[in-house]
């Protein structure tokens, strides 16, 4: 059907309608049609609850009549505005937020003539609100209690609430309008002639920017006086809210007003052919198939309450949001039609509720106390291999805030690190030392320099210098690149003992220096301090380096194959923790120092037999810069290995050495998070707090095997295989290796 401009029911998400007048079941409906009934329509905001408004008498009239010729500040408008007033009281009190109307009011209009082809005359109605304008007509539209129950509105909820009004069904629309145009002119009572069908010859129409209309100074956009109340009353700006009706196509109906004077604060939404409840013993209308509850109706009344089921919505996703942040919401997020940017016959655009429950704007991690303190894209952790898949692997949700202060869930981006595997050049490097390039001797002082171009050596692609005397040794060593061998069947090799501790958390290290120094005590007891500063790389997936610091006691006690050797130290890491990143709102406030024991242990069984081990634990205290959303946490860290050198095992000077160990792992700790991530049954920000056990289930184990054995003169041949089950603490992942080689020496 054509809709018609008449005075409608009041419809707030939020009507019934008296018998025999289905409007405003149909409204309703389209608000808020439960889903649970497996049967006809789900309306926009299933959920929402409707507060019921009667504003009308019983059925239809038998005859449309205009409002008495009254302009604002008149009788008849200050009685419109009472009336109104009382309904938006009783809505307020009821707790209504959004107050959709789909009505409007006919005022009697002014006939105007125009000329049309063949010499004929033409008629149609000019809204009073042309002569007046918009602003001028409207201010006058709120009366004294309508204005008050409207700020009262605003105050008795701190979300205040909002209006949602269908612009009207008159065809004033520049795209698609049509306007009636009579062939007779009627004035004083037979004017109510052009809106009673059996009293009048059917009209014909015109677009609504036809030139005949357009030189009476007529604008072909011209939205229903109340839906564009605020032009005049710069008080409900942001809270009103004018609709228009698309197709579906998107495009204008021909029957609705256009945005005009209100575009800034309209929008439009489906309006043709809308399937929705009725009363099934209202006779005025063609029932929509077999079903007698459900119909399709056509107008503005029925785009106004898609606008504010949206709105409904909103405020059921985000509770904390004010009317005025809704009405925002829903402009700034609409689809564009017509004309780039608002125009006036769209005004913002078609409603798109989809995008408006998207965040708006950058959003931050939503901490404890309700403040954002992160953007969300650098909220993330990257762990190193000493986590394993532990961590990484975790469903781990952080709250994040949006522009506009709405709870929006993040699934914290956790990467974890696969450690890369044994280097052919690390064993090639290892199976020959380093050549020594100066000796030098001062009274009893022994200085011996050594230069390796490899990063795969034992020192690393740099120089080493040692001073030695019988009761005292200092090494100092300055290195550009090494290559880390915590892993590799070439750390069974090394000369000076197992690799430092922090080798486990990084494949490479550039900028080494390092210095160590030990005197003699007593016969067989020796003690020292040690001190190293790098940069260490890829810890993570990510190849940046970040700055370490080393530095200790050390205390050895025996002699020959007979040594107990224990480090006491910390090595402080800046912006990480054993290795991992954190970003955003897990950054660190201060580096993370770990303090550690390193216990070493070698005995010689027989002159070509010896046994060792090795074992560390470590405890690093992680300090967050963001309390309220990560507490401070400790961490506990261990690793181990046994191994077994057999000596002239074939040929003298050859040697066997068998390892069995476990790398560095995290073994205990969790990291808290409290963040806000929703809302509770009052609408306040809900503060959820979670776990992350960063300890790792699955330790890495590793046997390795090495022979090596002099062939001729400078050269010295290899082989080695080795068995690595749950690499990188990741569990099923294995790692297995043969490699062979030769090594001549310089």
């Amino acid at each position: 059907m054509r809709p018609r401009a008449k005075s409608k029911g009041l419809t707030s998400w939020f009507v019934e309608v008296p018998k025999g007048m289905s409007h405003g079941t149909h409204v309703s409906g389209i608000i808020a049609a439960r889903d649970d009934n497996g049967e006809g329509v789900v309306g926009i905001a299933p959920k929402a609850k409707l507060l019921p408004i009667r504003w009308l008498s019983d059925g239809e009239p038998e005859r449309y009549w205009f409002a008495p010729d009254a302009d604002p500040g008149g009788p008849g408008m200050e009685n419109y505005g009472d009336e109104f007033a009382q309904v938006v009281d009783f809505a307020s009190s009821g707790g209504a937020f959004v107050v959709n109307n789909s009505w409007g009011t006919n005022w009697r209009p002014r006939v105007v003539e125009i000329d049309l082809p063949g010499s004929k005359k033409g008629y149609f109605l000019q809204p009073r609100i042309v002569r007046r304008g918009y602003e001028g007509f409207t201010s006058g539209m709120l009366s004294d209690r309508l204005a008050a129950a409207i700020r009262n509105a605003q105050l008795r909820d701190p979300g205040g609430i909002m209006f949602v009004f269908a612009a009207g069904n008159d065809g004033w629309n520049s795209d698609t309008g049509e306007v009636e145009i009579f062939s007779q002119k009627f004035e004083g009572e037979d004017i109510h002639k052009y809106l009673n069908s059996g009293e009048r010859y059917d009209p014909t129409f015109l677009p609504a920017d036809a030139p005949q209309i357009a030189r009476t100074g007529t604008p072909a956009n011209l939205p229903g006086p109340w839906s564009a109340a605020f032009v005049g009353n710069k008080q409900l700006e942001g809270i009103w809210l004018s609709v228009v009706a698309t197709d579906r196509n998107n495009r204008i109906t021909p029957f609705s007003n256009g945005c005009g004077e209100a575009a800034n604060y309209c929008l439009a939404a489906p309006g043709a052919r809308v399937l929705s409840s009725v009363y099934s013993e209202d006779g005025n209308f063609q029932s929509y198939g077999l079903a007698t509850d459900y119909a399709q109706f056509s107008g503005t009344s029925m785009a106004a309450p898609v606008v504010s089921g949206a709105a409904a919505v909103l405020k059921g996703a985000f509770p904390n949001l004010t009317a005025r942040q809704v009405v925002d919401i829903l402009l700034r997020t609409a689809t564009d039609l017509g004309a780039p940017g608002t125009d006036p016959v769209y005004g913002r655009g078609l409603v798109n509720l989809a995008r408006a429950l998207q965040p708006i704007g950058p959003t931050r991690a939503a901490a404890a106390d309700a403040f954002g303190i992160a953007p969300t894209a650098d909220t993330r952790v990257a762990f190193s291999a000493a986590f394993g898949d532990a961590a990484p692997s975790a469903e781990h949700q952080f709250g994040a805030f949006d522009s506009l202060g709405r709870v929006y869930r993040y699934r914290a981006p956790l990467q974890g690190r696969v450690m890369p595997g044994p280097r052919l050049a690390g064993m090639l490097a290892a199976a020959v030392p380093p050549d020594v390039l100066v000796r030098g001797r001062s009274g009893d002082v022994t200085t011996l320099f050594r230069r390796s171009a490899s990063p795969d050596s034992e020192t690393g692609a740099g120089q080493r210098i040692s001073f030695l005397s019988a009761r005292h040794r200092t090494d100092l060593s300055f290195v550009s690149a090494r290559h880390g061998s915590a892993l590799s069947p070439a750390a069974l090799l090394r000369r000076d003992g197992p690799p430092p501790l922090w080798d486990g958390l990084a494949p490479r290290a550039r900028d080494v220096i390092g210095s160590r120094s030990d005197w003699q005590l007593a016969s067989g007891l020796r003690a020292g301090i040690f001190f190293t500063r790098a940069k260490m790389q890829a810890a993570t997936r990510r190849d940046e380096a970040y700055s370490i610091r080393d530095y200790g006691l050390s205390g050895r006690i025996g002699d020959g194959g007979d040594i107990i050797e224990a480090r006491f130290g910390k090595f402080s890491e800046s912006g990480r923790f054993l290795g991992s990143k954190p970003e955003g709102g897990y950054a660190l406030a201060r580096p993370t120092e770990s303090t550690y024991l390193r216990l070493s242990a070698s005995r010689r069984l027989t002159d070509r037999l010896s046994v060792g081990a090795d074992l560390a634990r470590l405890r690093a205290r992680v300090d967050f810069r963001h309390d309220a959303f990560v507490r401070d946490t400790v961490l506990r860290a261990r690793s181990s290995s046994l191994h077994i050198s057999f000596r002239d095992a074939a040929v003298p000077g050859d040697r066997l050495l068998l390892q069995h160990g476990r790398p560095l792992a995290v073994t205990g700790g969790v990291m808290r998070q409290s963040s806000v991530t929703g809302y509770d049954s009052s609408g306040a920000y809900r503060v959820t707090s979670r776990d992350l056990d960063l300890a790792v289930r699955d330790r890495h184990h590793m046997t390795q095997l090495v022979y090596q054995r002099p062939l001729a003169g400078r050269l010295t041949g290899f082989a080695t295989a080795a068995h690595h089950r749950n690499w990188s603490h990741r569990r099923g992942l294995s790692n297995n290796l043969v490699m062979m080689g030769m090594s001549l020496r310089h």
